[in-house]
């Protein structure tokens, strides 16, 4: 079977973690497999025998250029944003399915940008009824209950051989007796940043904890004042996995998820989470601490909790363990792979 990846980029997002994961499995299963993308740049690693056609010109607008306009020789084309689904559809019709990450609605804080995705969803879903795989169970009641839409679930996972605890000496020495609270530093506005920054300003306020901050990402150099700061950029999955060990909680104030890689993986690594209900898999009191979207005082008051009382502390961290083994990678390969067979 000729499996192709329709994209606009291939990057460090867990969304590429995840399509770059899915795309190995299918080529070690003996399928052909390319990736039609404007621009490579991850960190994460494919596997040789996947094939790259990069489109032309490079950039947007291009790329939904091309996805309207080619007729690509494939069994299954794959897109994982509405929009691309939707171009590829008129000249590849039954080829094309939606690998739904998230609710692309979500990306945007403008009803003008929302509105349009709508209007994609409702053309992709309800009336070409392209065929979808939705990471979670949330996220496909979502899509069949707005659009009718014909979807099945392949959950996501956490490769557990690569994410497990491993505290490093050297991180926990740099933090000096301060508690380190780790934050995924994305400009994309659903992804909560702006809460993070507005919970450790009222928590460096109200706190009598020392703290400092570690961040993964995009840069953010000067976007803590007054806060210790370490900025370790994009990183490899060993040192994600070093660096979630040895931190004290991830706080992830998500406004919106598809599934939520990163918490899981913090989970398995024995990491701590104060997170969002945006997040599906989570349970308050459990294996993590969550607050509704937005509310950053009780963010600032869970962190509190979690870094003052021990025995909570050690009752979400190995409940956390248990959720990370019970959502694995090689059990989100098999089903994805499994799926895709069946369409």
């Amino acid at each position: 079977m000729k499996v192709v990846f329709f994209r606009h980029s291939l990057l460090n997002r867990g969304g590429d973690k995840m399509i770059v994961t899915h795309a190995n499995h299918l080529v070690s299963l003996g399928n052909d497999v390319c990736f039609m993308t404007s621009a490579v740049d991850t960190v994460f690693t494919l596997d040789p025998r996947i094939t790259i056609t990069l489109l032309s010109p490079p950039h947007k607008p291009g790329t939904i250029l091309s996805a309207l306009t080619s007729m690509i020789a494939a069994d299954l084309i794959i897109a994982d944003i509405i929009p691309i689904a939707c171009c590829l559809f008129f000249r590849n019709r039954s080829k094309v399915v939606y690998f739904a990450q998230d609710y692309d609605e979500s990306y945007y804080s403008s009803l003008f940008l929302k509105g349009i995705m709508r209007c994609c969803y409702f053309l992709g879903l309800a009336l070409f009824r392209i065929p979808v795989i939705a990471v979670s169970r949330t996220l496909a009641d979502i899509l069949k209950q707005r659009f009718s839409a014909q979807v099945t679930v392949a959950e996501n996972g956490v490769d557990t051989t690569v994410f497990f605890s491993d505290p490093m000496p050297n991180l926990i020495a740099m933090k000096g007796g301060r508690r380190a609270l780790l934050i995924l530093s994305r400009g994309d506005w659903r992804k909560g940043f702006d809460c993070a920054q507005s919970v450790v300003h009222r928590f460096a306020e109200t706190s009598y904890i020392p703290f400092e901050i570690w961040t993964v990402g995009e840069s953010c150099v000067g976007l803590f004042p007054g806060c210790t700061h370490h900025h370790f950029g994009y990183v490899d999955e060993e040192q994600l996995r070093q660096i979630m060990s040895s931190a004290d909680v991830l706080l992830y104030p998500t406004r919106h998820e598809g599934f939520g890689l990163m918490p899981l993986e913090a989970m398995a690594c024995g990491c701590p989470v104060v997170t969002t209900t945006a997040v599906p898999y989570v349970v308050h009191g459990d294996n993590a601490l969550v607050t509704q979207i937005e509310n950053c005082q009780m963010l600032v008051e869970y962190l509190q909790e979690l870094l003052v009382d021990d025995t909570l502390r050690h009752h979400v961290t190995e409940s956390g363990r248990r959720c990370a083994a019970q959502h694995t990678l090689s059990d989100a390969t098999r089903q994805f792979a499994k799926v895709l067979t069946g369409i």
